[in-house]
């Protein structure tokens, strides 16, 4: 990617840090005491090496397929004025809709986030959602992309996990629960994140195919 000033890998794995070393890339080893990757995300930023940038994004490990255009996305909210910056993409099966894996998002008017949820949102009361409901924006799946002003991270890491959060097990929800708005940017396609052994299974399989 060309987007990025900088590139770091942030880990608290020495054997992560071995395989990115060899490869070329940045790393920054972090505790590992961290409760979730944002914790370490905060615990990088904050260093004097990157206190000059305005934006700071978050590609989990647990999207190793993501492309270009969500991560820009993510960060265009953020330059724009949104405390956090984060995408999703419709989600076009009532498989996807019902599967908790799968993390829904709702969004306002303006595209700030209402919920995320693992439950079927919205619920669609009288009639299943068609294909047509399910491709357009109103059905959404989450993925896993954060963009931050330094700002917002500083204040998210500082606070307690909200009640919601650890109902849902979804950590964007301590945001909304303490008022951080959350942008969320429409993209026509992107990939799952891999949130179960199923997922990891398929990660591994195209990773493992001969190029095209």
């Amino acid at each position: 990617m060309t987007l990025f000033d900088g590139i770091v890998v942030a880990t608290d794995s020495e054997e992560v840090a071995a395989v990115c070393r060899a490869m070329g890339a940045a790393v920054e080893m972090t505790a590992a005491s961290h409760a979730s990757g944002t914790d370490r995300v905060a615990e990088v930023a904050a260093r004097p090496a990157y206190a000059g940038y305005d934006v700071i994004v978050n590609v989990q490990g647990d999207e190793p397929f993501i492309e270009e255009e969500p991560v820009a996305e993510a960060a265009r909210l953020v330059i724009e004025g949104w405390p956090i910056g984060t995408v999703a993409t419709p989600i076009r099966t009532l498989e996807a809709l019902r599967d908790p894996a799968v993390v829904k998002v709702v969004r306002r008017d303006d595209g700030g986030a209402l919920y995320f949820s693992r439950a079927p949102v919205p619920f669609c009361r009288d009639r299943e959602p068609t294909p047509a409901d399910l491709a357009s924006g109103r059905y959404l799946r989450h993925l896993g992309v954060y963009a931050y002003s330094p700002a917002a991270l500083a204040r998210l890491v500082s606070l307690p996990p909200a009640e919601l959060e650890e109902i849902e097990r979804l950590e964007q929800l301590r945001a909304l629960a303490a008022g951080i708005e959350i942008g969320v940017a429409v993209v026509e396609a992107g990939e799952g994140g891999v949130d179960t052994i199923e997922d990891a299974r398929r990660a591994e399989a195209r990773l493992l195919a001969p190029a095209q």
